[in-house]
């Protein structure tokens, strides 16, 4: 069980913005940072308190399954911008807005990536994963509770702007090529 890799079923996806299943703040924290780029022992062993029984629990309620044991992404570094891989097919996501975002229909004249929803979503969560805990915690979650296409470019781009006024524009525009704003 801890040399498999694993991903967010829908079901998991759900679940981080209902909390109806998983009650502990370990398994809950498992399943919120949890993906194919590391085993599920790389993965308990990154999540503070985090057990092999966390991630059964997850299995069991098939809120992550058992993925192919290739990583899903290639971490974006510094010094070259990577290109996601990822299935390209657009996942049916759960409906609803987050409050601190603009609707899509704000959208209006707005750059929109090359890349699809699900590379654009993988891209997004490697991005959260390298920004250290607490600031990937953040972003991650951003990213799970985007609904459509709309609202994960809307996030995109606003994080490209933090990323700016941080960083400064190199480091901006990096990102932005590899979020696919050209």
């Amino acid at each position: 069980m801890l040399e498999e890799r694993y991903e967010k079923t829908e079901a998991g996806r759900a679940e981080i913005k209902s909390r109806a299943l998983v009650q502990a703040r370990v398994a809950r924290n498992l399943l919120l940072v949890i993906d194919a780029s590391k085993t599920g022992g790389d993965w308990v062993g990154v999540v503070q308190g985090a057990a092999a029984t966390d991630l059964e629990l997850l299995v069991q309620h098939q809120l992550v399954k058992v993925t192919a044991g290739a990583p899903l992404s290639r971490p974006m570094g510094p010094s070259s911008i990577a290109t996601p891989m990822g299935s390209g097919a657009p996942s049916s996501r759960m409906s609803g807005a987050s409050a601190s975002r603009p609707a899509p229909s704000r959208l209006a004249g707005a750059p929109t990536s090359s890349l699809p929803y699900q590379e654009l979503y993988t891209a997004l969560s490697t991005f959260a994963k390298q920004q250290g805990l607490l600031k990937g915690y953040k972003i991650a979650l951003e990213v799970e509770q985007c609904a459509d296409m709309g609202q994960l470019t809307t996030l995109a781009l606003d994080i490209i702007d933090r990323v700016r006024a941080a960083k400064g524009d190199a480091a901006a525009h990096e990102l932005r090529a590899t979020l696919g704003f050209n």
